[in-house]
């Protein structure tokens, strides 16, 4: 919904420019008859009388009726997406599993609901999503606000982040590669409202030869598996002369797993 949003955004954008950019000194309106080669177009005068329209003085036509396109084009893309903002805004998934929740325990105890609770979709998630799985041989010495030690201070900053806005998380867990090796993503995240897995990657030396060749192999085994750069995939980076962006995170955080 928020890219589809985005996307009309850009729309009403070029829409209004072109609107804008159209200068119409005949605003009379505009009708046509169909003829055997093509059409005629008239304008319509005070009195309702057509005048005709000679070829040589089409463009005034044009610019009338391509100017009347962008206005209604316009309208239509603001209405759209008026209608979208409206429906994202009483939206509610979670009202699908209120309905065992609300449920008196009574009554809890002779349903099997169709479908679990977040607690109990978190609780299977994480098992299926086991964290600390890389036996690269160098030990975290970052303690997060979790209690676990990561590798690096910036993936610190983004542990505590996650926790802090409450985002089931493991960190560097396991996929198994169709060749049969394994990749570790630094940390794999719940949407809990989308019910959606995302991968985190977080690049601290960018700007160093071998280890950006190292990261750009890495993103291309993740698309080898269909786990695109901004779909399933989130990147964030940094070097020596970019210090980690806190606030480009947290927009990140909101875009994708919020």
């Amino acid at each position: 919904m928020k890219q589809q949003i985005k996307w009309l955004d850009q729309l009403i954008t070029a829409t209004r420019k072109s609107l804008n950019a159209i200068k119409v000194s005949d605003d009379r309106p505009v009708r046509s008859s169909k003829r055997k080669n093509g059409y005629q177009y008239y304008l319509q005068k005070d009195d309702g009388k057509l005048e005709y329209v000679k070829e040589k003085d089409i463009y005034k036509v044009k610019r009338i009726v391509q100017r009347d396109y962008y206005a209604a084009l316009l309208d239509n893309l603001l209405t759209v997406r008026y209608r979208i903002e409206r429906f994202t805004k009483i939206y509610d998934i979670g009202s699908i599993v209120r309905v065992y929740d609300d449920l008196s325990e009574a009554r809890k105890a002779l349903v099997t609901p169709l479908f679990p609770s977040d607690e109990a979709y978190i609780t299977d998630w994480r098992a299926h999503n086991i964290g600390e799985t890389n036996t690269f041989p160098e030990k975290g010495k970052y303690l997060t606000a979790r209690g676990e030690f990561v590798r690096s201070k910036s993936e610190k900053i983004l542990a505590d982040m996650f926790e802090k806005f409450d985002i089931p998380y493991v960190y560097e867990p396991q996929i198994a590669l169709p060749n049969g090796k394994k990749l570790y993503p630094d940390f794999a995240l719940l949407n809990v409202r989308t019910r959606k897995t995302i991968y985190w990657e977080h690049f601290g030396l960018i700007t160093d030869g071998d280890y950006a060749r190292h990261a750009l192999l890495k993103i291309n085994q993740f698309d080898k598996m269909g786990i695109e750069v901004g779909k399933e995939l989130v990147i964030s980076m940094e070097s020596d002369e970019i210090t980690l962006d806190i606030k480009q995170i947290e927009k990140k955080i909101k875009e994708f797993l919020l």
